[in-house]
């Protein structure tokens, strides 16, 4: 006995439902075959492709979909959605915006002004993002993504005032969630109204609760400050921040690695060589560093001296402190790894220590061994070039070229650029003779890159640097003459510097 096209069909939507993806598909491909241009038939062959993550295939089929039923919104609204999925936004907007003018099923309108007002935002297109975001506020009501997205679409179009307003109203909604504070600092930061920034931050370090991102606004802010001043107590107190989110955060490999670049970053700009290379060791060793206890602080003379119980006055203050920044539930973590850095500063103070038994509710606030960090090909470069810096500072010009070496093949711009120019440098420093002959190489490959991109500054930069190396002032002037003034001046002083026999 035939079944029927429509039981065919019912029974796809119902294996779909269920999970069950290339049955479904396999009924719709029955179904098919007795109507070949079945828009729902179509429709549900797209679906499970979609699933499939087939999106060439299920675009065919929505495709068909729509020529056969071309008065259907929705049809042009799985299209879309299709379009959006496979990264092509500019044609998920076109079929988006043939679905509001058709008009589209009840349960469908909202999620379309939602992805319409993401692409939207994704394109740049921060007003029409608002348009189309609070379009779908009005239909499936409050939405804590399309919040988020509203705000930073009032950031980036320049009403920071409304922007700020959402953010708000995200912390009504979820006040002990960070992402409200975050977005209000962010805007804050964005227009450095640094004072308002930091109070931001005050604001969530009392009521939200502490995350990775909380910690790491907080060093963004003191690199602003440091921006502004030049006080490099702002990257000690960064330094800081890294270190109570350490604490207090619980650890996770990823951010862990990240921590550990940020202050191999700070250490940098501090000059402070010797650190930022523990840092660097400990970001490619996260678990075993954690898990022992590396901090990523410098001891002052103050820390090496024997450890001197506190007064209970002291100890109030600090456990409010802690307490008032990240509730309860971190005092305990945080008082442990304090009291580890005291042993590691002390350790004849162990002999004096009454041992602990362990037990498994203590391991919580370590890293589990088995799970692995995951480094992408931006990060290791990016631990690449902070070796390159780090060993830049101290003169090690062996391992700068260890480094330099594999950023110079890498397919990243930016990281083939430091790595050419650090490998180069370094066989100058070293006395290399035919040094001059590589700089040349290098300065023909850059004009090359030039001309391919005459906007990419970077190029420019490392052209300008190659001069000032080989001691061709006039050369690296004029090349200077082609940026911004604010880019121009500090080049200016670096080849002043040069000239009068100084390091560049």
């Amino acid at each position: 006995m035939e079944i029927s096209i429509e039981v065919l069909i019912a029974d796809s939507r119902l294996a779909f439902v269920q999970g069950r993806y290339n049955e479904s598909l396999k009924l719709a491909d029955e179904a098919l075959k007795v109507d070949e241009n079945n828009s729902d038939a179509h429709q549900c062959a797209g679906n499970a492709y979609m699933s499939k993550q087939d999106y060439d295939n299920a675009i065919e089929h929505y495709k068909i979909a729509v020529e056969n039923d071309a008065d259907n919104g929705d049809r042009y609204f799985n299209l879309g959605y299709a379009y959006a999925t496979s990264n092509q936004p500019v044609k998920a907007l076109e079929m988006f915006a043939k679905a509001d003018e058709i008009g589209c099923s009840p349960n469908v309108v909202g999620q379309l002004y939602k992805i319409m007002g993401m692409l939207c935002f994704d394109l740049h297109r921060y007003n029409d993002a608002i348009i189309n975001l609070i379009k779908s506020e009005k239909v499936v009501g409050i939405d804590m993504d399309v919040l988020q997205r509203k705000a930073l679409s009032y950031s980036m179009s320049g009403q920071t005032s409304n922007g700020i307003e959402v953010a708000n109203q995200m912390k009504l909604l979820a006040p002990t969630e960070y992402l409200g504070y975050r977005i209000a600092f962010n805007i804050l930061l964005q227009e450095e109204r640094l004072e308002e920034a930091e109070k931001e931050l005050d604001r969530a370090e009392r009521f939200a609760k502490p995350v990775k991102e909380l910690f790491f606004d907080w060093v963004a802010y003191e690199n602003a400050r440091y921006e502004l001043d030049g006080d490099k107590e702002h990257l000690y107190l960064a330094i800081d921040k890294i270190f109570e989110g350490l604490c207090v955060v619980e650890p996770e490999v990823n951010s862990i690695v990240d921590s550990y670049i940020n202050a191999a970053e700070i250490y940098i700009q501090l000059e402070n060589s010797n650190m930022a290379l523990k840092c660097i060791n400990a970001a490619e060793n996260p678990i075993n560093s954690f898990n022992e206890g590396f901090s990523v602080k410098q001891l002052t003379e103050l820390e090496t001296k024997p450890v001197v119980k506190p007064g209970q006055r002291e100890i109030d203050i600090a456990v409010e402190t802690v307490r008032r920044k990240y509730g309860e539930q971190k005092i305990e973590r945080y008082g442990r790894e304090m009291a580890a850095k005291a042993r590691r500063n002390s350790p004849d103070l162990e002999k004096n220590m009454t041992p602990i038994a362990q037990n498994h509710e203590s391991d919580y606030s370590k890293l589990d061994v088995d799970v692995n960090p995951v480094y992408s090909q931006e990060k290791t470069e990016h631990i690449y070039r902070l070796y390159v810096a780090a060993y830049t500072i101290v003169k090690d010009n062996e391992h700068i070229k260890v480094y330099a070496s594999k950023l110079a093949n890498s397919s990243d711009p930016q990281s083939k650029y430091i790595g050419k120019y650090s490998l180069i440098k370094a066989l100058k420093d070293e006395g290399y003779p035919k040094a001059d002959e590589e700089y040349r190489d290098f300065l023909t490959y850059l004009r090359n890159e030039m001309i391919k991109d005459p906007t990419d500054l970077l190029v420019l930069t490392f052209r300008i640097q190659c001069h000032i190396d080989l001691g061709e002032f006039e050369e690296a002037e004029k090349l200077a003459d082609l940026l911004s003034d604010e880019m121009r001046k500090p080049i200016l002083e670096q080849i002043k510097t040069a000239q009068s026999g100084g390091e560049a």
